[in-house]
């Protein structure tokens, strides 16, 4: 079986089963569903990182250890999203939420105590939301014009029913992994927003390789329309393809989110890495499983 995998040379009916994936992608759809009401009910919470939502920092010089570091991130004080430390340096800057100044000045007492030294050693500073609504709001204009254009392409380069599915898969993906997020209640920051950006161009790369592979065949075969056969032909041809490229993106990003934590290489690459490595994982399942039920509806029997 995995040599036949590996050659290209399985014979799978994906036609054939392609209703089972379709009522697993409508599972999955009221799964997302389920989750996003959560959120809006306020039973799930967007974790997000002060710099979308402002707070505070304090920054020190004073020898630390990692049970120090562990014992300020799990104050009950103020919620402390980070911190950051410097190579070659005692210094150690420490992020919390905004919140009242008695807890402001309780926690600043409680580093103090921790730490011993003076408050007056202890830098704090308020800082505001480095991604503000004005970024927000340019982004998802971006976004919209982006697939508005990958729409247009698809449609002009095959056909507008295949930019649907196309998006279809890319929706599923980005739910998918934002689902993930809030069930864990992870942290949101920057580099997550980038790394899910990142995703729509590796979903979309994975479809279209389907995508072309389908309009190859049709033209070998000289047919105006995809059939059963063609369908399951270029299905069994790209699985291997598939599965190799998303491997071999993979394992590098894995070494950075298992390897690189357990060096203590953590911050902003983890939060680039962790919703790369989920968009990878989510994109080549949705190449299979999402976008063969809707190819199976369009093909002529």
């Amino acid at each position: 079986m995995f040599k036949k995998l590996f050659l290209g040379d399985t014979k799978i009916d994906f036609y054939k089963i392609s209703n089972i994936f379709y009522k697993m992608f409508i599972v999955e759809l009221v799964l997302f569903s389920t989750v996003l009401v959560l959120t809006f009910t306020n039973i799930l919470e967007l974790n997000l990182s002060v710099d979308f939502t402002g707070g505070t920092t304090y920054q020190l010089e004073t020898e630390y250890s990692t049970d120090d570091i562990n014992d300020v991130m799990n104050s009950k004080i103020l919620e402390v999203s980070r911190y950051q430390t410097f190579d070659n340096s005692s210094s150690i800057i420490f992020r919390a939420t905004e919140s009242t100044s008695d807890k402001e000045a309780e926690f600043l007492s409680y580093l103090s105590t921790k730490f011993n030294i003076s408050d007056s050693n202890i830098e704090f500073q308020r800082v505001g939301p480095t991604f503000g609504d004005e970024i927000t709001e340019k982004g998802l204009r971006a976004l919209i014009i982006f697939l508005s254009f990958i729409v247009i392409l698809i449609s002009y380069r095959y056909e507008f029913k295949f930019s649907l599915i196309a998006l279809i898969a890319l929706i599923h993906d980005l739910l998918l992994c934002l689902s993930v997020y809030l069930l864990l209640n992870l942290e949101i920051t920057p580099s997550t927003v980038i790394a899910l950006l990142t995703i729509l161009g590796y979903s979309l790369y994975d479809t279209v390789i389907l995508f072309d592979k389908l309009n190859d065949s049709k033209k070998i075969n000289k047919q105006n329309n995809i059939n059963i056969e063609t369908l399951n032909n270029t299905f069994n041809a790209v699985l291997m393809r598939s599965i190799n490229t998303s491997i071999t993106s993979v394992i590098p990003i894995a070494s950075i989110l298992f390897i690189g934590n357990y060096l203590g290489l953590s911050g902003a690459l983890t939060d680039f890495a962790l919703p790369l490595f989920i968009g990878i994982l989510s994109g080549t399942y949705s190449s299979i499983f999402v976008t063969i039920p809707f190819l199976s509806k369009i093909i002529k029997k």
